[in-house]
């Protein structure tokens, strides 16, 4: 399993380099939007603080795929919600 983490060095291959990820593209892994971004930094949070809140995060899209997953199942075995 791999966690961004703030200690961590992660990054992107860009034009022969490896470039660190920017707090934004963080969240969007996470599956946040910008404007939740956004929002969070205009409240005056540090880039560490931002990254800490990706890393410890959990990723909206897998949760809401895990969710459907279970409906389709509940539904398949005629299981009322």
């Amino acid at each position: 399993m791999f966690t961004i983490t703030v200690q961590d060095r992660h990054g992107v291959w860009h034009t022969g380099r490896i470039r660190k990820l920017m707090p934004v593209e963080c969240w969007r892994l996470q599956g946040f939007t910008d404007g939740q971004f956004y929002k969070a930094q205009a409240t005056g949070l540090k880039d560490g603080r931002l990254y800490k809140m990706a890393g410890n995060a959990v990723s909206v899209p897998v949760i809401s795929a895990i969710g459907q997953k279970i409906k389709e199942i509940n539904g398949h075995y005629g299981i009322v919600e």
